[in-house]
């Protein structure tokens, strides 16, 4: 009767033995050592959880869905695994007036601004630029720029041109071709950053230019003797005298005759018309020795009627 208590105590101490050593070897076979390198920090930890969030959970390290997390955050641990948290760095956004935050691990400006949903433009402005890797906090300013193109017409005045005309009296004019207005087309553009006008470009291009209008103004001089007008190029005060037949033809080998003048070839041209006060209408036809400079001599018909000419100052119309 003892001998089988015995027995059956020593095989409940032997079960005993083997679920304590079974439970003992249960409790090393699950706990693991690892190791978690985060914020500059590397811990070392002993742990019985499963997965890699488990064993961060565990010691209230934080992740962010933009940190990246070696080996993934599912994996199930196992002794001796080292744990690699790479934090997201933030980055300062500025565009269309608004600040945005976004977190990101190192890549380039484009693609950052891609994970903000900010598009740009063509000719949009990127500091820093759009290619430019970068692993660290910085700020992203992006400047909006459009162009506006303005267009007129303008109209040109036409310009008046006044020109002398030796065949109208001094006093007339007369409108030789009527004026128009021309046009040109005036192009302003119009450099537009974050809705502030920073530069204007301004270009004119003659569509249809302007005909000038041409006025005549007169310059013949004209003077009036009686009923009778008469234009003229030169007026000139002389010392007259008079002379008459000689048998002689005249320098221009014309006969002399009542209207003919002998003048100075160098103050008056021989052939010219004139008109002389006190005497009529006459022609530069003859010379003398004597009529040098500002004399003439006038042709009468008798010595009688020279005499009673005389001599004395004439005005001398050169006519036109």
């Amino acid at each position: 009767m003892t001998s089988l208590k015995t027995r059956r105590a020593i095989t409940g101490m032997v079960i005993f033995l083997l679920v304590l050593a079974g439970a003992v070897g249960s409790y090393f076979y699950l706990e693991k050592n690892i190791t978690i390198e985060a914020d500059g920090k590397t811990l070392n930890v002993s742990t019985f959880a499963g997965t890699v969030d488990e064993a961060l959970a565990e010691k209230d390290i934080k992740v962010a869905p933009e940190d990246v997390i070696t080996p993934g955050i599912d994996e199930r641990l196992k002794d001796g695994m080292s744990i690699r948290i790479k934090r997201a760095f933030a980055v300062k956004i500025l565009s269309d007036g608004k600040e945005h935050m976004v977190k990101t691990q190192p890549d380039t400006v484009a693609n950052v601004l891609a994970k903000a949903s900010i598009s740009i433009g063509e000719k949009d402005k990127v500091e820093p630029q759009l290619n430019t890797y970068i692993n660290e906090p910085v700020q992203v300013v992006v400047t909006r720029v459009n162009q506006k193109i303005i267009e007129e017409i303008k109209t040109i005045a036409f310009e008046t041109v006044s020109r002398k005309d030796p065949g109208l009296p001094i006093g007339q004019r007369k409108v030789l071709q009527q004026g128009e207005n021309g046009q040109e087309k005036i192009v302003t553009t119009l450099t537009i950053e974050n809705g502030k006008v920073v530069s204007k470009n301004t270009t004119s291009t003659v569509i249809k230019p302007a005909k000038p209008q041409i006025v005549l103004t007169g310059s013949m001089q004209v003077a009036s003797r009686g009923d009778v007008d008469f234009a003229y190029t030169k007026k000139l005060r002389m010392l007259a005298t008079a002379y008459t037949h000689t048998g002689n033809l005249t320098a221009m080998d014309t006969r002399p005759r009542v209207g003919v003048a002998a003048v100075d070839p160098d103050v008056i041209p021989l052939g010219s018309r004139l008109y002389i006060d006190g005497y009529g209408f006459a022609r530069a036809e003859d010379t003398g020795g004597a009529i040098q400079g500002g004399r003439i001599d006038l042709f009468m018909d008798s010595r009688a009627e020279a005499n009673r000419f005389g001599k004395r100052w004439v005005t001398v119309y050169v006519l036109k």
